[in-house]
């Protein structure tokens, strides 16, 4: 007799591998009805105690090689209007415009550190003079830590709270430039595709790109910077502006340079971008923005000035001026809840107009850029620079995307300025670490806050030395 092993006859086999073959489809069945996909496998195998293999790559769009982002250190492509040639798209699957996950729980930050930023946050504050001002950090982890100081409102005394939006002025086109982008994923929109295509009577039209107007190498010139627009916009501020009256009134005629061939900060750019957005999404670009961006990633406090309402009551704008009395603080307001006034903004539109907390813009930014919101081709694309020049700094700039340096690290986002509000975005890929700032007074820029707070951040700069930021652009007239 042989111990430790027994036998059955081949048919009880062949029944019981037929009980767990009908078995298994039974539990497969289930499965679909209990709300389990194939998009995600591991579901079922972790139930039935199978294995599985790595997710396969995520969907691109046809005829684009899968790529990673463009790394920290990467050298500029060329010179300005430089670019890469882009597979004509079509429609791919499209991430879903979700959070970037965190663990859960999130855990707190750590008290020293909590303390080190709320005291660069204090110094920044008393170092420009600024009425009042709201910053937040998200780390890797998912942990946040959200600073105010100040006053939202001098005369009211009314104080900066985490809840109080700001003007985040050009900081909207990185909205503007994500709606674009996202049209590209879904395949409606290429990036090579001729201004012509959609506004077709536009001065040189058959030679500008899309992507000329993302990165600013259109050569159209800024109608902020024209003297008469100024005068209009001062003269009757509570005056609401359109797209199409700044377009046909205010561009002021010829180039800058040749299509291509240069790099202009340029406000037009992202006002024919809105309308570009508008013929292709079939409304008005404020709620496509909505419904795209701002309700998918719970973005409850952003808000586009003048046609939503405010999410809080926002803070006012100032300019202050410094004297031997000390510094005054003078309102810039045409006493309603658009800041600093309605014609400002209004003329800034998509290029300009959107207000929010620097906790929502703090979860726009890792979701943009270290979240899932574009497909790796596109988010490629979005992070190829061109050499830019504000103010005889040289930056990179991408679509609708800046890159400069804090402590040695490269950090992606945008500055934005209207008289008498600042705000900045910026994103550190190596260390997946988020900053946003707002604050209310002219003359500063948003980076000189967030270097603040990189400060307290990295003690120590990164091995290879840092040039500094560059002045940034402005959507103040």
């Amino acid at each position: 007799m042989t111990r430790g092993r027994t036998t059955e006859p081949a048919t009880s086999r062949r029944g019981a591998r037929l009980a767990v073959i009908v078995g298994l489809v039974a539990l497969f069945l289930g499965s679909l009805l209990a709300g389990w996909t194939l998009a995600d496998p591991a579901a079922f195998a972790g139930v039935v105690g199978g294995e599985v293999g790595p997710p396969a790559a995520a969907a691109l769009p046809s005829g684009t090689a899968p790529a990673a982002s463009v790394a920290p250190g990467a050298t500029d492509p060329g010179p300005a209007g430089s670019t890469v040639p882009t597979a004509a798209p079509t429609a791919s699957p499209v991430p879903t415009a979700s959070p970037a996950p965190s663990p859960s729980p999130v855990p707190a930050v750590p008290a020293a550190m909590a303390a080190r930023l709320a005291r660069a946050l204090a110094r920044a504050e008393k170092s420009y003079l600024l009425p009042g001002v709201e910053a937040t950090v998200i780390f890797a982890d998912g942990s946040t830590w959200t600073g105010t100081r100040g006053m939202a409102d001098v005369e009211a005394g009314r104080p900066v709270e985490p809840a109080t939006p700001f003007a985040v002025a050009s900081v909207t086109k990185t909205f503007t430039s994500a709606l674009i982008l996202r049209y590209v994923d879904q395949g409606k929109v290429r990036l090579d595709d001729r201004l012509a295509r959609y506004v077709p009577d536009w001065p040189k039209a058959a030679s500008i790109t899309v992507r000329m107007l993302l990165n600013h190498t259109s050569g159209i010139p800024d109608f902020f910077l024209n003297p008469k627009m100024e005068t209009a916009l001062n003269k009757a501020k509570k005056h609401p502006w359109t797209a199409a009256e700044i377009l046909e009134k205010y561009v002021q005629p010829g180039a800058i340079f040749a299509p291509g061939k240069g790099w202009a900060y340029s406000n037009t750019n992202y006002l024919l971008l809105g309308v570009i957005a508008e013929q292709v999404g079939g409304a008005p670009w404020t709620t496509l923005v909505r419904q795209e961006l701002l309700e998918p990633l719970g973005l409850d406090a952003t808000y586009v000035q003048h046609v939503e309402t405010p999410s809080a009551e926002p803070a006012r704008a100032y300019r202050v001026i410094v004297g031997n009395s000390g510094p005054v603080r003078q309102l810039r307001s045409d006493g309603t809840d658009v800041v600093p006034f309605t014609s400002v903004v209004t003329a800034a539109g998509s290029a300009g107009a959107i207000a929010s907390t620097t906790g929502d813009l703090a979860r726009w930014a890792r979701a943009l850029y270290g979240g899932s919101l574009l497909t790796q081709a596109t988010r490629k694309e979005m992070l190829t620079f061109v050499r830019a020049t504000w103010y005889g700094g040289i930056t990179a700039y991408g679509l609708g995307v800046s890159r400069v340096k804090f402590q040695g690290r490269y950090a992606y986002g945008h500055n934005g300025a209207l008289t008498g509000s600042r705000a900045a975005i910026r994103y550190f890929p190596k260390d997946k670490i988020t900053i946003a700032v707002a604050f209310n007074r002219e003359t500063f820029v948003g980076d000189d806050v967030v270097g603040a707070l990189a400060r307290a951040l990295f003690p120590e700069p990164a091995a290879s030395p840092s040039p500094g930021t560059s002045a940034a652009p402005t959507t103040a007239p």
